[in-house]
């Protein structure tokens, strides 16, 4: 009787090692499984940015160069180059009868911030509209700009206020650490990425 219950027991342990590395096995599968879907997501992406840049012949990477601003506005202006702006949608604003974006550039140089301001006529704030509702609202893209102005800013206006009663005062705060560059054009295409999950 004693055996034959050590043996149940080996057996039991035995049996729930097994399955324990079987389950720790399943998860490692599904973990690679989840890996290789977000690989092919990216990858899938950057194909598809970089065909949407091709097509219009759009200036793409600019943005990993330390370019002066004269520098772009002599791609983007002078010679009518379009931009390839990747980004996030951060605000869509409506003035008279024409729509505009603000994008929020997703690439973090040392020094600069991009942010495009594209105007957008009615027919593609539809199409824009019907992308984002079919791709629940990701707001992660690309867009294919026509720049019109660039703007370089550094001053930051920053204020003391009192709330005892006391005067307020502003000041100009100069962050020479940091520039803001800021793209304002008309939108020719973008694609909206797939969601990494």
């Amino acid at each position: 009787m004693k055996k034959q219950l050590k043996r149940t027991t080996i057996f039991l342990v035995i049996s729930f090692l097994t399955s324990c590395g079987q389950s720790d096995q399943k998860f490692k599968e599904k973990d690679v499984i989840v890996k290789q879907k977000r690989e092919q997501i990216k990858i899938s992406n950057e194909k598809a940015i970089i065909n949407l840049s091709q097509r219009y012949n759009a200036v793409l990477g600019w943005d990993s160069l330390d370019f002066y601003t004269y520098h772009l506005q002599e791609i983007f202006i002078d010679k009518k180059k379009l931009l390839c702006f990747e980004g996030e949608l951060e605000d869509i604003t409506k003035k008279d009868s024409s729509y505009y974006l603000k994008v929020k550039s997703t690439y973090r140089a040392s020094f600069k911030k991009y942010v495009a301001q594209i105007s957008l006529n009615h027919q593609a704030f539809a199409k824009l509209q019907k992308v984002l509702k079919t791709n629940n609202f990701n707001n992660k893209g690309c867009f294919i700009v026509k720049v019109s102005q660039i703007i370089s800013v550094s001053p930051e206006i920053k204020s003391e206020s009192e709330y005892d009663g006391e005067e307020s005062s502003s000041f100009l705060y100069y962050d020479f650490n940091e520039s803001l560059l800021i793209f304002k054009g008309e939108l020719i295409d973008f694609y909206f990425k797939e969601e990494e999950y």
